[in-house]
């Protein structure tokens, strides 16, 4: 394994608090693009873009929790904590997702609502999470949501099972999977005479696309660990996705 994904070695910690100060700074230098999604855009992070998404001044705020940690006791390899969404979800079924939702009222702020989250989604600790900090809020304009991802490590996750109705599968995916460029793609969805294209990832059969894709596709990029990959390699996520 290389040493730069080992949980217990310096350059995961190294390279997420890197991360979170290039969001701090961003939010420091163009606060109103920040607050509104605009570190998530594609031109560089330092470069605030043209325009914002249209009708999220009254969008809910969510948080996700994206969590490097490792699945087993014995591993040391640094993996993403995703999950499968339910197939009977009204909203987004059988897609995944990071752990997260709608902060709410008695929520502190976007961390313990993430961390909460987890805990009712797949029975994780809250005390097994090293918090690192949070990034800018990311827009989703279909949902109307602001959501906050928050940057956390673990070591052991312990065992994780789905809680509730809104998860069918836990998954840990290891980081140096994401990275590689045979398990990049781009979802192409056409809809309405409109084609919607966007950076995914399919591993072991899984395919990791819209939201949490970007979000995924984002942060590898801005750690510093992206290789070059086919962006000519598209997928139609209703393959994977039936009746989407």
């Amino acid at each position: 394994m290389p040493a730069e994904f080992s949980l217990t070695g310096a350059a995961v910690p190294t390279r997420l608090e890197a991360l979170l100060q290039q969001g701090r700074d961003y939010a420091l230098a163009h606060p109103e693009s920040s607050g509104s999604g605009g570190w998530w855009n594609q031109s560089p992070a330092t470069r605030p873009p043209n325009k914002t998404p249209a009708g999220m001044e009254n969008a809910r705020q969510a948080a996700v929790l994206m969590l490097f940690c490792a699945p087993t006791a014995d591993d040391d390899e640094a993996h993403l904590l995703l999950t499968e969404r339910s197939p009977g979800l009204k909203k987004h079924p059988g897609q995944i997702s990071f752990p997260g939702g709608a902060q709410e009222k008695f929520d502190r702020d976007p961390t313990a609502a993430a961390l909460r989250e987890a805990q009712e989604e797949v029975g994780l600790d809250p005390a097994r999470v090293r918090v690192l900090g949070s990034l800018p809020p990311a827009p989703v304009p279909i949902s109307s949501f602001m959501v906050t991802p928050v940057i956390g490590m673990a070591g052991h996750t312990g065992v994780l099972r789905p809680q509730s109705g809104e998860v069918e599968r836990v998954l840990t995916v290891k980081l140096e999977a994401l990275i590689r460029p045979e398990n990049r793609r781009m979802t192409v969805l056409r809809r309405a005479g409109t084609v919607f294209s966007a950076p995914a990832f399919l591993v072991d059969g899984t395919l990791i696309w819209g939201f949490t894709g970007i979000l995924v596709d984002r942060v590898i990029n801005r750690l510093g660990w992206e290789e070059p990959w086919d962006a000519g390699r598209s997928v139609d996520p209703g393959d994977y996705l039936p009746g989407l």
